[in-house]
């Protein structure tokens, strides 16, 4: 007599599985995001917080060096993104490597923020550049579904990673000094 066993192996499925941020944040260990500076800008920062260009602008903040450049700033204002502060998922953006490159930031600092400022429900979220022609800004209960996490933190192809880093965070209004956990010099 012959008997035969069979074992089912049963997985949960993620695709098509709806994640909260807080599950995506948790399953990826990602516990700060990130803001890049100029270190002129510091003390600014500490009087003012991390301000967006609008509030900058309205109370004539003084700022050194701004990471952005003229265009940047008027894309911002044209499609009514110039009252967030802009956050990078990790300290590696390639708007960063840019703004160095192009001589707009001399001393480039990253300024580390707990995951709880993104948390609310005013933050809006896109997969891209947000200023940039034909971009979906997402807010908290659509992100599972339109950021590739697995390349931005992961991705071994270079192309793909750089692309998918490019996403952004966008926190309306400032972000006070005091919510700043920790901070390091860019490369």
């Amino acid at each position: 007599m012959t008997i035969y066993v069979i074992v089912i192996f049963y997985t949960t499925p993620t695709k098509g599985l709806k994640m909260t941020l807080q599950q995506i944040l948790k399953q990826h260990s990602i516990t700060s995001v990130w803001h890049f500076t100029d270190l002129s800008n510091l003390n600014s920062i500490k009087e003012y917080g991390i301000a967006s260009l609008e509030m900058i602008e309205k109370q004539k903040i003084e700022v050194s060096r701004f990471g952005a450049d003229e265009l940047s700033h008027k894309l911002d204002k044209r499609y009514g993104l110039d009252g967030y502060v802009h956050l990078a998922f990790t300290d590696d953006h390639p708007m960063y490597h840019i703004a160095k490159n192009r001589g707009t930031i001399k001393r480039g600092i990253w300024l580390e923020i707990p995951v709880s400022e993104i948390l609310k429900d005013d933050v809006l979220f896109c997969d891209a550049v947000a200023n940039k022609n034909h971009a979906t800004l997402y807010n908290k209960h659509e992100i599972a579904n339109n950021i590739d996490f697995e390349t931005l933190l992961y991705g071994t192809d270079f192309e793909s990673r750089k692309n998918a880093r490019k996403a952004e965070i966008l926190i309306p209004g400032r972000i006070n000094f005091n919510k700043v956990i920790g901070g390091h010099y860019g490369k």
